[in-house]
């Protein structure tokens, strides 16, 4: 197939400017709009205009906004089928201040931008100057991307007897949880049985950065993993006058806190990309009004980063330092009432709290074994509440993962202080070619390192890097984990099954090589997000191209 790439630039531009004035913004109703602007598309397309059923907006299974995957299938010969993908979703705009109602207009924000109207900072301001920049929301991150995906898709629909076939999906919610490629999985298994596809690789074009040199891109053959636990310290309600009657889950959940904040047992290297260490992204008690007691529970969440530690190994690891940061607070309690008594001039007695570690799993078990069928009604009642506030936004994923906690709680007969180990929604699976088997994984190497010097030839020097690491769906397009380790997800995630949930099996049986080949794009996210007119225009699409024609002849 060979590509007419002067004619394409064109078409790049129109798909971008008309995809970009659709505003998509993630976690909201404006998600739905995609939907108008791939129909529209498609219709423009003879080969889908001919092929009704190849192409459709799949309801993402229960999803609370009622959301949908576009797709599109190029049937050719053979089984051999490349997945290109790409997020349809864009953060939202309102840091563009005063000139938000222009950041979906490039032409627009451009000329505002030049008369001075917001202040840029002095690498915007020379890229304006520049000319060769598109600014504007989702021109980058990651609209042009897709653009160059669609645009592709039409020249191989003109082949006559195109070699392999091309899928795409647009899928919504990259930017929240990724509910449009969980739900996407389900679609990829149905069209894989109706037509007896061979999934041979999953092409993504997420932008990249280039820190190095403007000649110097980066191709990614994998992407880096999320885990969410979820610290639930309950404590023993008292007085302050009478503080060592209870226990401030406080001081424990501190304690817990500063023994796993950026703690470099969670820093991993793996190839050539090193993960940030873990940090934590909540941490509060549970009070709701303010009293003269101490507080019941206090609950944090930790953000993991891994590249290959297992769940199952990531809450090993916070059992261990859970236990120890508990006895440490115990010891620490125990030296201050001891003080306490010798100045009241009581006897020194010791307290007598123990530690007590707990995975959601075990105290789920327990609260099934203690409270039998009235901890079943009161669990059905406490998962339709999670799922209504999720649905009306007056729950917070860690809300709901709270409320359930509680809930369990409640049933357990012993209610000594503890802490509760759990995870929170999303749960981003490590991927990496090196994952799949030696035979695949060593024909992907292949096919990048060809890759790699086509880019050459184009004048870019392209690096790969093992792990995309700001995140992205490609998580979804391969699972290495163990039984034990899928066990571990779902028995200690409380929302799973009830709001959220990942098809692992899927996953498992479907799981096929990466590639991220996206635009040179700038400041992510900003009101200065922009993207390299050339590179979108002139490289990428010929990298894409490329890297989808050698996947599909294997």
């Amino acid at each position: 197939m060979t590509v007419d790439f002067e004619a394409i630039k064109d078409r790049i531009e129109a798909i971008l400017l008309d995809f970009v004035a659709t505003r998509t913004d993630s976690d909201s109703m404006h998600e739905l709009n995609v939907g108008r602007f791939f129909s529209a598309w498609a219709e423009g397309v003879p080969y889908l205009r001919e092929n009704p059923k190849n192409w459709g907006l799949f309801p993402i299974p229960e999803d609370i906004l009622g959301r949908t995957v576009p797709w599109c299938l190029l049937k050719g010969r053979g089984a051999r089928t490349v997945v290109m993908i790409h997020h349809c979703d864009c953060v939202e705009t309102s840091n563009y201040g005063a000139l938000e109602p222009l950041c979906l207009d490039p032409a627009a924000l451009e000329a505002a931008f030049r008369s001075g109207a917001m202040a840029l900072p002095e690498d915007a301001s020379a890229d304006l100057d520049d000319g060769g920049w598109l600014f504007g929301r989702g021109v980058c991150d990651m609209k042009g991307g897709a653009s160059v995906q669609l645009a592709l898709f039409e020249q191989y629909s003109r082949e006559i007897d195109f070699e392999g076939n091309v899928l795409i999906l647009s899928v919504p919610d990259e930017e929240n949880l990724s509910a449009g490629m969980r739900g996407a999985l389900y679609l990829l298994a149905q069209l894989k049985a109706a037509h007896g596809l061979q999934y041979a690789m999953m092409l993504n074009c997420e932008p990249h950065q280039r820190e190095e040199a403007p000649d110097r891109g980066i191709l990614y053959d994998g992407s880096i993993g999320k885990v969410l636990p979820m610290v639930y310290v309950r404590g023993r309600l008292a007085h302050v006058g009478q503080v060592f009657d209870g226990f401030n889950p406080i001081g424990l959940l501190g304690e817990i806190v500063s023994r796993t904040e950026v703690n470099p047992f969670f820093i991993e290297k793996v190839g050539n990309t090193v993960c940030p260490p873990c940090t934590w992204l909540y941490a509060k008690d549970q009070k709701q009004v303010y009293d003269v007691s101490l507080p019941q529970a206090a609950v944090g969440c930790l953000s993991v980063l891994p590249l290959k530690t297992t769940p199952l190994e990531i809450m090993a690891e916070l059992h261990s330092i859970c236990e120890a940061a508990f006895a440490a607070a115990l010891v620490r309690m125990n030296d201050s009432h001891a003080a306490f008594c010798r100045k009241a001039e009581r006897p020194v007695e010791a307290l007598s709290w123990t530690p007590c570690v707990r995975t959601f799993s075990a105290v789920y078990a327990d609260a099934l074994a203690d409270g039998g069928d009235a901890f079943r009604a009161a669990w059905a009642e406490a998962t339709q509440r999670a799922r209504d506030g999720l649905r009306d936004k007056s729950l917070t994923t860690i809300a709901a993962v709270t409320l359930l906690i509680e809930t369990t709680l409640r049933f357990r007969r012993d209610t000594q202080p503890m802490v509760v180990l759990a995870l929170a929604p999303p749960y981003y699976p490590s991927a990496n070619n090196g994952m799949l088997p030696l035979e695949v994984s060593a024909a992907a190497d292949a096919a990048l390192a060809e890759l790699v010097t086509f880019g050459a030839s184009l004048g870019v020097r392209y690096d790969i890097q093992n792990y995309f690491v700001q995140i992205s769906d490609l998580s979804y397009a391969m699972l290495a984990a163990a039984d034990d380790d899928i066990a571990c997800i779902e028995g200690n995630m409380p929302l799973w099954g009830s709001g959220y949930d990942i098809p692992l099996a899927l996953i498992r049986e479907m799981s096929m090589p990466v590639c991220n080949v996206g635009p040179w794009g700038k400041d992510l996210h900003r009101y200065t997000e922009r993207v390299n007119r050339h590179d979108l225009l002139e490289i990428t699409p010929r990298m894409v191209d490329f890297m989808a024609q050698r996947s599909l002849r294997g």
